[in-house]
């Protein structure tokens, strides 16, 4: 750790909480003004001088004073990669400033009023294997609590939008959006993001940027229209309902979903880190990775296992690409999940549609048909969007009688249903029989 900070760097540490609590004891190993050998000791602070010669900060009666660390044994010296960055970046200006609690208590209401709104409008993405799965990632990169005023965990916070975002706030919730998700491909890619953004939190980047100035000029007028944001993408959301048993599509967001991690969110959070503290950040990370790497008990995930947990995530990118009628990095996405072998039906459909839109050959369309007859064969109920798919891809081999057969189909299912799909309905499902009734000249 020591490469962290230059020779010359006079470091002090304070371990209180200000209130004149000692967080760290130690056992005298001399005697010390007052102590004798064996006594243990509170520990209160910490500071490194220009020739790196360490010295402990302890309690002398009334007063406090500073003795050679050859002294003292440290009794918990058990620090983790990030509570030793902190205390060799961070305790000197907690010394000098204390905790700053009022900017503190913003932060912290930030993030619960942004993590409700994203809850009450249905933006949060919910996937408890994922989540499981980035908890472990969570306790791989820093396992014990975040050094607070109000100690803290890291945790997680998915949020369904295609835009690749990540941000952090003060109380150590790393935000992070499928599309950034399906953006990585390896667990060693996620892990140096979860890292970077963990060093942010340590380094209090979003309480260092966080100006009086923001915060004063900031009102309540500011998440109100958050709020109405956020109420608009969920509108959005809903608008876009399948009405079927296939539930990616009920998560895509439309052009608005950018708006909830917009740059105004960032900036209010304090997230809108300068490129200095972006790059002391990747370095802390790539010093943890390093670390990570050298340990004989851990080693990477295989990437398509990596791939299978976070699959979710990338079908449903997939699936918003498609609906911003970006057909190509639809596809891509979607070569990786079968490049895999990991594609399920929703996968198969979403494939097929992919496939019909970007070609119109004999070989894509029975390729597209294919593709539609394995998504239906996975599941046991009637898959209504693949049965319109279906039908159109017949119509497309000149199977217009099989195709009538399909929308005869459909047009049961869908009379079942409460929730139409949009465009797909009843009247389209009639038009759909007459258009084939006319391509056979029934009519």
């Amino acid at each position: 750790m020591r490469t962290l900070i230059s020779a010359s760097t006079i470091i002090f540490i304070s371990l209180q909480c200000f209130f004149g609590q000692s967080n760290y004891k130690g056992i005298a190993l001399k005697n010390i003004n007052g102590y004798s050998a064996g006594d243990t000791v509170d520990i209160f602070g910490f500071k490194k001088n220009s020739y790196g010669k360490s010295f402990y900060l302890i309690g002398t009666g009334f007063n406090e004073k500073y003795v050679s660390s050859a002294k003292l044994a440290l009794l918990d010296d058990d620090l983790d990669y990030w509570q030793v960055v902190w205390l060799e970046n961070q305790s000197s200006h907690i010394n000098a400033t204390g905790w700053q609690s009022d900017l503190r208590s913003t932060l912290r209401d930030d993030f619960y009023e942004y993590a409700s709104q994203m809850e009450i409008n249905g933006l949060v993405f919910r996937d408890e294997y994922l989540e499981d799965y980035l908890r472990q990632l969570m306790l791989i990169v820093h396992p014990k609590a975040l050094i607070k005023e109000i100690p803290s965990r890291l945790n997680i916070l998915m949020i369904t939008a295609i835009k690749p975002e990540v941000f952090t706030f003060d109380n150590g919730t790393i935000v992070i959006t499928t599309g950034m998700l399906a953006k990585t491909r390896s667990e060693q890619e996620l892990l140096t993001i979860l890292s970077e953004q963990t060093a942010h939190v340590v380094l209090d980047h979003n309480l260092m940027n966080l100006t009086m100035e923001i915060r004063n000029e900031r009102s309540a007028e500011f998440w109100t229209a958050f709020a109405t944001i956020a109420s608009a993408v969920a509108m959005e959301f809903s608008n876009i309902r399948y009405g079927t048993d296939f539930h990616t599509a009920d998560l895509v967001l439309t052009g608005l979903s950018a708006a909830a991690i917009s740059y105004a969110i960032v900036q209010s959070t304090g997230a809108d880190f300068s490129s200095e503290q972006k790059q002391r950040a990747k370095d802390l990370s790539e010093a943890f990775m390093y670390a990570l790497q050298q340990r004989e008990d851990f080693e990477f995930l295989p990437d398509k296992e990596y791939m299978i947990n976070i699959s979710s995530a990338l079908s449903l990118t997939a699936w918003q690409e498609y609906h911003h009628h970006n057909y190509d990095q639809a596809m891509r996405y979607m070569d990786r999940v079968f490049g895999l072998g990991i594609a399920n039906e929703e996968d198969y459909l979403l494939r097929a549609k992919l496939t019909r839109t970007l070609s119109n050959t004999y070989q894509s369309n029975a390729e597209t048909l294919r593709l539609i007859n394995t998504a239906l064969a996975m599941h046991d109920f009637d898959f209504v969007e693949a049965l319109a798919e279906k039908g159109l891809i017949l119509i497309r081999l000149g199977e217009v009688a099989e195709a009538r057969e399909v929308f005869v189909t459909y047009k049961e299912a869908v009379s079942e249903m409460s929730n139409m799909p949009p465009g797909r309905n009843l009247t389209w499902a009639n038009r759909m029989l007459i258009k084939c009734d006319q391509l056979m000249q029934k009519r």
